[in-house]
């Protein structure tokens, strides 16, 4: 009698980020904020007090993080920080996040395209600490308010900062490679 033996596994494989690689999203606005991370908006306590941070948990892989932020009145800005477990920066609010005073749709999401005609690079109102709004909980001290050109114009904006992975492709062919 020949025969064969069929072996079926089934396997259930997580994967997920180590909470050690995680950062902490450390983020107010003047005056009422929605965080995003992903496309996926974030539920935590502060929003709408901009005398208080709001810590997010940010994966260390995460694509894009969309933060929009009402004014009702006053001052505007936008601010944050995101750090890793040693304390160490990962990101702030500067000149190098996108802004926009029109909400477009999936600004959110990563894979966006920003149009020159409605994103620009944020503009730096003051560094974290400057008048009216003191030191904000544990914000870094590198991080500045940012808002829309024209910023006393606006009285909701939307921000996006995506940031740039490096990687390293490594490869070898003994013939022709297309990569």
């Amino acid at each position: 009698m020949s025969g064969f033996i069929v072996l079926v596994v089934v396997a259930t494989i997580t994967a997920s980020v180590a909470a050690e690689d995680d950062y902490v999203l450390r983020a107010t606005c003047d005056n009422k904020m929605t965080v995003y991370v992903d496309g996926v908006e974030q539920e935590v306590d502060g929003l709408s007090d901009w005398r208080k941070e709001s810590q997010i948990p940010l994966p260390s892989d995460f694509k894009v993080l969309a933060i929009k932020c009402e004014d009702v009145g006053g001052k505007v800005g936008v601010l944050a920080s995101a750090h890793n477990d040693a304390g160490e920066d990962v990101l702030v609010t500067d000149g190098s996040w996108s802004c926009s005073k029109e909400e477009e749709e999936g600004w959110t999401e990563p894979g966006f395209r920003e149009s020159s005609d409605t994103w620009e690079a944020g503009d730096v109102i003051g560094k974290h600490g400057v008048s009216p709004w003191s030191k904000i909980g544990q914000i870094s001290d590198d991080a500045n308010w940012i808002w829309t050109k024209n910023w006393k114009a606006w009285e909701t904006v939307y921000c996006r900062y995506a940031p740039v992975y490096i990687n390293t492709l490594r490869a070898t062919c003994d013939n022709k490679m297309t990569v």
